[in-house]
């Protein structure tokens, strides 16, 4: 089961926020899982463990520098994404029965809608792990060879000790393959890491650098923007893969640091779509 619900939220006055709230986002949705499972919640918290879920940041307000303005009574959004069943299962209950509000760096917002539909929010949805692998793996109609994706917030890999803001394709989709793996019911061939490295090219980008404080006064630096990718090797096996790989960075997330706010991404909209 994957799912990707969106709360609506908005304050009953004008408030100035940090620009990235990833940390007090996953505070949220930690307290929101251990209202109803407080061992679940300890767990998701533990130490070193791999996160089966996404955090974002809060969407949709003004940036001014660092900081982030939000109007009376004007809607802004969390999002959270499950890659279990355990916690998805949450999340639909959320979406069922959503709290009244939720409290974001000590900050009382109102929660005016919460919705798994793509068709409330184009943020928002639901699937299985079963049916984003069918509908590239079975046979049908060629794969495409190019993949485009959209790194709506700071993106950014650890490799070799150090961080890459950059979205190399070897990176980007062994991030993705490490997911699929240790969630997935069924694994898909590490090579996939090798063949995106070895025969994805980028093709065009439209990136930025964006900055996201960490802890204390640390500053990680992600990307943000567009990035379209492009198969020399037109092997139909390995481009279901990467096919699959880019439709699941929905629900994965892109990177490390994507349970605090980093690496949410999405397949790119055609060029021409309207923008949430």
């Amino acid at each position: 089961m994957l799912t990707s619900l969106v709360l609506t939220v908005a304050a009953d006055r004008a408030l100035t926020l940090p620009s990235h709230l990833g940390r007090a986002s996953h505070a949220v949705l930690l307290r929101l899982i251990a209202r109803d499972d407080h061992d679940l919640a300890e767990r998701l918290h533990a130490p070193d463990e791999r996160r089966p879920f996404t955090c974002s940041t809060l969407w949709g307000a003004r940036r001014q520098g660092r900081s982030l303005a939000l109007k009376p009574n004007t809607p802004v959004f969390l999002r959270y994404t499950g890659l279990t069943v355990e916690v998805s299962g949450h999340l639909q209950r959320l979406a069922e029965t959503p709290p009244s509000h939720v409290e974001v760096e000590g900050i009382r917002l109102a929660v005016q809608q919460a919705t798994l539909d793509p068709a409330a929010h184009p943020w928002a949805g639901q699937t299985t792990y079963e049916s984003l692998a069918a509908g590239h793996l079975l046979p049908g109609e060629p794969p495409s060879p190019h993949a485009e994706l959209e790194y709506a917030s700071p993106t950014a890999f650890r490799s070799g000790g150090l961080t890459v803001p950059v979205p190399l394709p070897g990176l980007v989709y062994g991030s993705l393959v490490d997911k699929w793996n240790a969630f997935a019911p069924v694994a898909v061939s590490e090579e996939v890491r090798r063949f995106a490295t070895e025969c994805l090219a980028i093709s065009r980008y439209k990136l930025s650098t964006r900055a996201v404080a960490g802890k204390g006064e640390a500053l990680q630096i992600g990307c943000v923007g567009r990035c379209r990718y492009v198969a020399v090797n037109r092997d139909r096996y390995w481009l279901g893969v990467i096919q699959l790989l880019t439709d699941y960075a929905f629900y994965a997330g892109v990177g490390y640091q994507t349970a605090m706010g980093m690496g949410q991404a999405r397949r790119a909209r055609e060029r021409g779509a309207r923008r949430e």
